[in-house]
């Protein structure tokens, strides 16, 4: 099949008219029409532009033994890309949500153990100096910034698990 008999071929097969395929290579209609009954030759810009546009390879437009390619509809709308998750960033989610997972226990095991430190500190005090009574007296110490140390990790994790529940790629 010589080169003008693929380009009408590959044009009807695309659902476009020579009008058509002449404004989108910005041509005249007339110019395609030589193409398609081989009265002239396209120039190779022209060639790669057709390739592109229809989905095929130069070679199969230029040279006369190669096999014919299934030509997709130009004019329909295109699918949407369906979104495919490679597997890093698969393994990238998956560590995201295990450190969110994590954060969240290990905050909420630290938070358990400020508090039971605290009240057991809290229970040996015989005076306190704040308006808690024992209670926040053994909290204005280490106890005090381990509880504030889980409360953050806490948030941190759920924060982690939240954007990750949203996140749309």
């Amino acid at each position: 099949m010589k080169l003008g008999e693929k380009i009408a071929r590959c044009r009807k097969q695309a659902g476009l008219s020579q009008e058509e395929l002449a404004n989108r290579l910005e041509l005249s209609r007339q110019a395609v029409s030589r193409w398609e009954t081989g009265a002239a030759v396209p120039d190779t810009e022209k060639v790669v532009e057709l390739s592109r546009l229809f989905h095929v390879t130069t070679d199969y437009l230029l040279l006369e033994e190669r096999e014919e390619p299934e030509v997709p509809s130009i004019q329909t709308e295109p699918k949407p890309a369906q979104a495919v998750s490679s597997p890093v960033a698969e393994r990238r989610r998956k560590f995201r949500i295990g450190f969110g997972v994590a954060a969240v226990i290990l905050g909420l095991l630290t938070v358990v153990a400020a508090l039971l430190l605290t009240q057991l500190y809290a229970e040996t005090l015989t005076e306190w100096w704040t308006h808690l009574g024992r209670f926040g007296t053994a909290l204005q110490s280490w106890r005090g910034g381990l509880l504030a140390f889980g409360i953050a990790l806490f948030l941190a994790g759920g924060a982690v698990l939240i954007r990750e529940y949203f996140r749309k790629d």
